[in-house]
């Protein structure tokens, strides 16, 4: 009887020791994943920084093409893709041309930017960062 209960004892230790090694692995585990996406945010975060004076660039640029407004303009760096869209709340841009509703429709303009990083993997690996702001043009 003796002899039962030290295998079920060695068993259980045995078992024990296993599942504290599987769980000190995955916890091992854990920790660059956390530094990935604190990276990838970090990123996104300076992206975002400066996104005020790269919205009026890319309407500056939409100007010297002789379009009077953008609706959205959407590109990728270094695998990250950034998507800006435009608002006129007192105008309605339909093919590169503002509609005018009010008589100062080009004073103002919401802009909502948007970063992806990571968007080629799954779910869970993705980051995702957005920032809106508006613009106000210059009235003469």
């Amino acid at each position: 009887m003796r002899k039962s209960f030290a295998m079920i004892y060695t068993i259980s230790f045995i078992l024990f020791i296993s599942f504290v090694m599987v769980f000190v692995i995955k916890i091992s585990s854990y920790s660059p994943r956390i530094m990935k996406d604190l990276t990838l945010y970090t990123q996104g975060k300076i992206l975002l920084y400066d996104a005020k004076e790269l919205s009026k660039y890319f309407l500056y640029q939409a100007y010297l093409e002789g379009k009077e407004c953008l609706n959205e303009y959407n590109f990728e760096y270094n695998n990250i893709k950034i998507r800006i869209d435009y608002a006129y709340p007192l105008g309605e841009c339909k093919e590169y041309k503002l509609i005018e509703n009010d008589a100062n429709a080009k004073s103002i303009i919401a802009v909502n930017i948007s970063v992806l990083l990571n968007g080629n993997k799954a779910v869970n690996e993705e980051v995702f960062l957005q920032k809106s702001f508006f613009v106000y043009s210059k009235l003469d």
